[in-house]
């Protein structure tokens, strides 16, 4: 049978996917406007159909007329997960509702939606294209003390999104997003900029996973990000070293959270903060999670969170949740502050990966910038140049391990001044 993939990431979870798929059982199928997006795709064995993946409408036909027995209908990339939702539903396959799925796509609505249920939530404001946008501010920041969060209610990422300090700053950084009509896969954008309370606390992801509209908890993640103003994710550790009882903290919130949105249905990735004891939601993922997190907990646990999303796909019972752990994470390779003076870097090379795979306890080392790819200074996941996977009997050897080992990549610079290059 055919499982289809409206889209998919374009990297990470996106091909492994495809895989599993096919481990599954089932025949992969890639429903995508642009093949050539997607590097690898002869080695998934995946049947592409080619077509406007962004003409929701369409699709259900489409695909009933081309395929013929067809177990599911998912995506891993963000941007699809509302259209995958409302294909399969189209089509009487599993998933979630497509107006829970909507509301997690959309973070002003998801706001809006676990402030209604009395989660713990930050102040918030959405400024929108159609009014006056300084008066908008001017009456948000009534509200919302500096420095807050600016961010796009609908891309992914941690794109566009900035702690701003002053007035000005949060007017320049939502001019900028209401200005954006369309995002990197050709969709119109909302042009909607959500304002927030700055959460400042220390960050998780719950990987979860819902049957019948049960929630339950694979796991916590801790996660590391680059400094305000930016919020880029530059490492990972699972399970995260938390006392049982802020566990249960966060997991208590997952649950409501999930179960206010309408989630009840297959994996989600959920981003938290604990804040002064208490879990406060900062987006809901209707998807697994990315940033190689799957990978991650499989070499923790074992667990394939990428197949478990498939089985909820098409059906299938969701596997036992796992019992025996050990530390795991990953850090990711990004280009120093350092580079400000460089505008215009391009990468020549990064050297170190033989040194950086012979660390004891690592799995991976992987570099994800091609040679002649922009480096800068991290604003959003996109910038990041590569990351290394480990494990280690605890977490002081998780730590050295991928220390040690991020430490031997080192990235060589073209400058854009400097055509030799420059270390």
């Amino acid at each position: 049978m055919n499982l289809v993939f409206i889209e998919s990431n374009t990297t990470g979870t996106g091909m492994l996917a495809l895989e599993r798929a096919r481990e599954l059982g089932f025949q992969p199928v890639l429903a995508t406007a642009e093949p050539a997006r997607y590097a690898g795709l002869d080695a998934t064995g995946v049947r592409i159909v080619l077509c406007d993946t962004n003409d929701t409408a369409l699709l259900p036909g489409l695909l009933e007329s081309t395929l013929d027995r067809i177990a599911g209908v998912t995506t891993t990339s963000e941007f699809y997960v509302v259209t995958a939702a409302r294909v399969a539903a189209a089509l009487g396959l599993p998933g979630n509702p497509p107006d829970a799925v909507a509301i997690c796509r959309d973070k002003g609505l998801m706001r809006r939606t676990l402030a209604a249920d009395r989660l713990p939530s930050p102040a918030f404001a959405l400024v929108t294209a159609d009014r006056d946008l300084e008066a908008q501010i001017a009456e948000a920041l009534a509200l919302i003390e500096l420095p807050c969060v600016v961010k796009p209610v609908d891309d992914t990422g941690s794109f566009s999104v900035g702690l701003c300090s002053t007035s000005a700053e949060v007017l320049a950084h939502c001019r900028a997003i209401v200005s954006t009509t369309t995002n990197v896969r050709g969709q119109a954008t909302a042009r909607t900029a959500l304002i927030e309370g700055y959460l400042n606390g220390p960050e998780f992801s719950l990987e979860m996973i819902s049957s019948s509209g049960t929630h339950h908890c694979v796991g916590i993640t801790a996660k590391r990000v680059t400094p305000p103003p930016y919020f880029v994710e530059r490492g990972h550790v699972f399970p995260a070293p938390l006392p049982e009882t802020t566990a249960a903290t966060l997991t208590g919130a997952a649950r409501r959270a999930l179960t206010a949105v309408g989630i009840t249905h297959g994996v989600t990735h959920l981003e938290m903060k604990l804040i002064h004891g208490m879990g406060y939601v900062v987006e809901i993922n209707a998807r697994p999670a990315g940033g190689m997190i799957p990978e991650v907990i499989a070499l923790s646990c074992g667990f394939d969170l990428v197949a478990a999303h498939l089985r909820a796909a098409t059906g299938l019972p969701p596997p036992p949740p796992p019992t025996r752990f050990i530390p795991a994470g990953i850090a990711f390779l990004l280009a120093s502050q350092e580079l400000r003076p460089l505008p215009g870097a391009t990468l020549r090379e990064v050297t170190g990966v033989s040194q950086a795979e012979a660390v004891p306890g690592v799995a991976a080392v992987t570099i994800t910038a091609a040679a002649g790819a922009p480096v800068r200074p991290p604003t959003c996941s996109y910038d990041r140049l590569g990351y290394v996977i480990a494990s280690g009997s605890g977490y002081a050897e998780l730590a050295e391990a991928l220390d040690t080992a991020l430490g031997h990549l080192e990235p060589a610079l073209i400058s854009a001044a400097s055509p030799i290059g420059d270390r």
